[in-house]
């Protein structure tokens, strides 16, 4: 039986992107797949699955600075064999997950490897003047999509869209690329079920935000709406919360929301608990997504799951989805306001579209169904 190393090259502060690794961990034990090891690469990654989910796992420090100077001249071709390669043929392992898009498969020559790709952003041009799509950013993400495009044995994406793009991008064969989506962590964990005591109880009427503060996301727009639309008759008990960890942008907003005298209408939690999370989203009226990546996302899902309407950037939002949501243009603060007022004076399509969004939601996520299409990948292959 072959061994498989599950590799969590991420770290905790990464938002959803966690969650759904242990998403699929959890799938992947359903699939009594008994020779499997779980690897991560930073320590805080490592600590949170050991002492809060009490799951081993194996620590390869790529930050180490002789793992780091050995696979710099891996990649110079001085040495045959990189630091990270060599540490699994020490484990033994015939075949990688990648569970989190990861360079690391650069540094693998002979190991079997599947590959994670969670989107395309860098290929986007509207974003090459982004702090966080720097043009090194860009360079790496797309020589590691290069060498999983030749050398991976499957290739998991989210979307069609995704997998075309790529497939014709990178000249990829089609029959490695495969359409899988994972549930969010957050609606594995039956948080709708549960009553918590939101901290946030000042806040009555209110539109939830959860994103990661990098600027890419776009809370700046949300707060030029506020300041435009504050005192409309229409909208204006209607309030915001956002939460995520801070990427180098909290601060920033934070001034602008004093500046413009916003403080009683925009809160800014940092990064809150999946339970604080879940009982945000039970009593938001809906939920936004301004951001200018992300042809799906854990918030729309999540969103579904809550039933909860949801406010999509018409520009990145998948044709899937497009029916199941109120699109907005984020060139037009007009364009939001137009659909919250619908959303409150129509009902009727209102219910209809959370409706279909939830029936969507257990379609996508039917757990038999993402278990065999992991099977396909992991065994029968």
């Amino acid at each position: 039986m072959k061994r498989t190393a599950l590799i969590l090259d991420i770290k905790p502060d990464s938002g959803g992107g966690i969650g759904m690794c242990l998403t699929i961990i959890n799938y992947i034990e359903k699939l009594s797949l008994n020779n499997f090891i779980i690897i991560t690469t930073y320590r805080s990654t490592s600590d949170l699955l050991s002492k809060k989910y009490n799951i081993k796992n194996y620590f390869y420090d790529k930050n180490n600075f002789f793992n780091k100077f050995i696979n710099f001249i891996f990649k110079s071709k001085i040495v045959p064999v990189s630091s990270f390669e060599s540490y699994l043929k020490k484990l033994k392992i015939d075949e990688i997950f990648f569970l989190s898009p990861s360079y690391l498969n650069m540094l693998i020559k002979k190991i079997n490897y599947i590959y994670t790709v969670w989107d395309l952003s860098h290929l986007k041009e509207n974003l090459i003047n982004l702090p966080e799509h720097d043009i090194d950013t860009r360079r790496v993400r797309d020589r590691a999509y290069k060498e999983a495009s030749n050398k991976a044995k499957f290739i998991i994406i989210g979307t069609a869209e995704n997998k075309n793009f790529f497939i014709n991008h990178y000249k990829c064969n089609s029959s490695k690329m495969k359409v899988i989506k994972f549930l969010p962590f957050i609606c594995r964990l039956n948080y709708k079920e549960k009553n918590i005591n939101n901290r946030e109880k000042k806040h009555k009427n209110y539109i939830l935000y959860p994103a990661q503060y990098w600027e890419h996301k776009n809370h700046k727009f949300l707060i030029d709406f506020f300041d435009e639309y504050n005192l409309d008759y229409k909208i204006s008990n209607i309030s915001l919360i956002c939460t995520g960890h801070d990427k180098g942008r909290l601060q920033y907003l934070k001034k602008l929301i004093e500046k413009k005298n916003l403080i009683k209408k925009i809160t800014l939690l940092n990064y809150v608990s999946d339970e604080e999370l879940a009982e945000l989203y039970k009593n938001s009226i809906a939920v936004v997504f301004p951001s200018y990546i992300g042809s799906h996302s854990f918030p729309l899902y999540e969103a579904f799951y809550f039933r909860k309407p949801v406010f999509y950037n018409q520009d990145i939002l998948s044709k899937e989805f497009q029916d199941l949501v109120y699109l907005i243009n984020i060139q037009s603060k007009k364009s939001l306001y137009d659909k919250i007022c619908l959303m409150i004076e129509d009902k009727k399509q209102k219910d209809k579209i959370i409706n279909n969004a939830e029936k969507k939601f257990f379609e996508i996520f039917n757990e038999q169904k993402i278990v065999e299409q992991l099977k396909t990948v992991l065994i029968d292959s």
